[in-house]
């Protein structure tokens, strides 16, 4: 986990020493998620400042790194995880000066240019420099897992790691995209920057850009190209793809846990984060292992199964107390701490997960202070069969899951055709048809629109979170060979694989034969009609909204009126029973402010720092646990734990 920021100006150039005033402010906002090293290029074209998380060869690996004429550099945030191979293949013909992974990506690129992006297996952002030819090259990894932001602006182009590092710059667009705040917020698609003008580069594309061409984008990988075609039956059995998926699973967990620092990973006790323990133990036996204590995760039996399998499997096992009830206090939390998330997370759309997986990535931090890396069990659903057996449901199975999946899917034909959307759930199954999908397995087409919704959502969380410790999040379910053999099995063969995800529970059924793979469980958090989340997002409300109310309501260039986000605050909280919609509304309104006058405030606008300190959440030891999971093992719910653990 690294961070890059800088910009590029062929024409009009601005002064040097405005120059490095800029790239030292892009680089103080990159500082966390880069803490370890820092550095500068500026050349009078091209002006790069890199933030070094330092994982891989800490004493040489400084970035940007030069190839021997000194004609190309390299700077790239994440990790490149077959470097030793691609090393090995290019090492007659180059001279290495250090052990980074990166410094394969400069001399990969000398042999092949764009070319080489297909070469590499890993998580990235890449920036190459061509001095020479005048030519940059930008690239992110096929799945999107690290960030790279850009914008052309004034026939210059910006680009850094962080909306708020380009945020830094002068030129930087800085006006709300409502087009992007009026789309659902979990609707799959582009991913939304918010801001008009600022764009993300999508996974699986570079973009390109000389003295005599304009910045162009372009695909080195698709999705789509691994997916059988319309009339393709790519024969093979079950347990081929079986077999296939578990040696390509062994042989991410094993790459990814490259690292000359210490692993961590978080372990929620269900059957992906398990998985991931059980291959990894066998390659690293001090790996640390974090289980979030909360009410939910002990009544549904996560937490005595994560200290079971760590148990097991030898694994040092950290608890994490997350008491619904003292949490807030625990944290002092204000609006300066809800300003914080919004700031870290740069987006007006707050969610309770950002606080949740905040604290998670920070007690981790303090508990293991030379911690840098964490693996997660990321991805395993979206392209196994995961949410193929609904939570609460009885009658599921997968012809079932493909109605409901056809249905979705053709939501966005029905709303081109001018039908409203209260009409979408009762229409026939023969409304009007897309001619580009028709004939397509409906599975194939979920796991396009799960790739999107990945970059957009579940990646972009984790990799705030985690940055903002100086923590590099790892996704082993989400290495590209994996992803590519799941698209490519055909549709006859999903009842049998993916139908509650059963080529991930034959692979942990294989690796830890006691696990119960047959296991229950019910959505996080949640074991009753309230969950413990709704509860702490009313209770946050509570305890900022008139503070809120007095900074961002009152003045003459407030965002929004005081009288209906008051009437959302009385309608939501102050009730006999919580109204989430009510909630849900003003929380977007609230964050929209925040995100408006803080994220998008002027390039000098100081770094907040409110949640930098250690955590003071508290971990329970063996005895401590135990009294724990005796007070909180209370009898779920009806209605609760109708879902398949994963």
């Amino acid at each position: 986990m690294c961070g890059l920021a800088g910009f590029i100006d062929y024409r009009n150039p601005i002064a040097a020493g405005e120059r490095r005033r800029i790239l030292a402010r892009m680089g103080q906002r990159l500082a966390r998620r880069g803490p370890d090293d820092e550095q500068f290029y500026d050349d009078g074209v091209l002006s790069l400042v890199f933030r070094r998380l330092a994982i891989i060869d800490p004493g040489t690996g400084r970035q940007p790194i030069w190839n021997e004429d000194e004609s190309i550099l390299v700077a790239v945030n994440g990790e490149i995880y077959n470097h030793r191979e691609l090393r090995a293949r290019l090492a007659g013909g180059h001279a290495f000066r250090t052990r980074s992974d990166s410094e394969v990506v400069l001399h990969l690129y000398e042999e092949l240019g764009e070319e080489c992006l297909r070469e590499l297996n890993g998580m990235f952002a890449i920036l190459v420099w061509d001095r020479r030819r005048q030519k940059l090259l930008l690239a992110r990894d096929r799945l999107g897992i690290k960030p790279l932001y850009y914008a052309h602006v004034d026939g210059a182009l910006l680009f850094a790691s962080e909306l708020k590092a380009l945020l830094a710059h002068p030129r930087c667009p800085r006006t709300l995209n409502w087009s992007d705040i009026g789309r659902p917020g979990k609707q799959p698609g582009r991913t939304p920057s918010f801001v008009t003008g600022v764009h993300h580069l999508p996974g699986g594309e570079y973009l390109a850009c000389s003295r005599e061409r304009g910045p162009a984008t372009a695909p080195y990988w698709r999705l789509a190209d691994h997916l059988p075609g319309v009339d393709e039956d790519r024969t093979t059995e079950p347990e081929i793809c079986i077999e296939r998926y578990g040696e390509l699973l062994e042989d991410s967990v094993r790459r990814q846990l490259m690292s000359d620092v210490p692993v961590g990973l978080f372990l929620s006790g269900g059957v992906d984060s398990c998985l991931l323990a059980a291959i990894a133990a066998a390659h690293q036996p001090n790996l640390h292992c974090f289980t979030v204590v909360e009410r939910t995760t002990v009544r549904v039996g996560d937490v005595e199964q994560a200290a079971r399998t760590a148990d097991r499997l030898g694994l040092p096992f950290h608890a994490v107390i997350y008491d619904r009830d003292t949490l807030l206090d625990t944290l002092g939390f204000d609006l300066q701490h809800f300003e914080y998330l919004v700031w870290m997370m740069e987006s007006p759309r707050f969610e309770m997960e950002w606080l949740l997986k905040h604290e998670l990535h920070r007690y981790a931090k303090t508990a293991v202070p030379g911690l840098k890396v964490i693996l997660l069990g990321q991805g395993a659903d979206e392209f196994a069969g995961g949410y193929s057996s609904p939570l609460h449901s009885q009658r599921a199975d997968w012809d079932r899951y493909l109605g409901h999946l056809y249905r979705k899917q053709r939501w966005p034909e029905w709303s081109a055709a001018g039908i409203p959307e209260r009409y979408f759930r009762l229409l026939a199954d023969d409304g009007p048809a897309n001619p580009a999908t028709a004939g397509q397995d409906p599975y194939h087409l979920e796991m396009l629109s799960s790739a999107r919704f990945l970059q957009r959502y579940n990646l972009w969380h984790e990799d705030r979170t985690s940055a903002i410790q100086g923590i590099e999040s790892r996704v082993p379910f989400l290495d590209h060979r994996l992803v590519e053999l799941l698209a490519g099995i055909p549709a006859r063969l999903h009842p049998r694989l993916f139908f509650d995800k059963r080529i991930v529970r034959e692979q942990l059924a294989r690796r830890l034969p006691d696990y119960p793979v047959e296991r229950r469980k019910v959505n996080f958090y949640r074991t009753g009609a309230v969950s413990s989340v709704d509860l702490m997002a009313a209770r946050i409300l509570r305890r900022i909204y008139p503070h809120f109310r007095e900074k961002y309501l009152e003045g003459a260039d407030a965002l929004f009126a005081a009288t209906p986000l008051d009437q959302l605050f009385e309608r939501g909280v102050q009730g006999r029973h919580i109204d989430m919609y009510a909630v849900s509304h003003l929380y977007e309104a609230m964050a929209l402010a925040v995100f408006r006058d803080g994220v998008l405030g002027p390039p000098d606008t100081a770094v907040p720092s409110v949640m930098d300190a250690p955590s003071p959440l508290r971990g329970a030891d063996g005895e401590t646990l135990q009294g724990i999971l005796r007070e909180w093992s209370l009898p779920p719910q009806p209605g609760a734990g109708n879902g398949p653990a994963g």
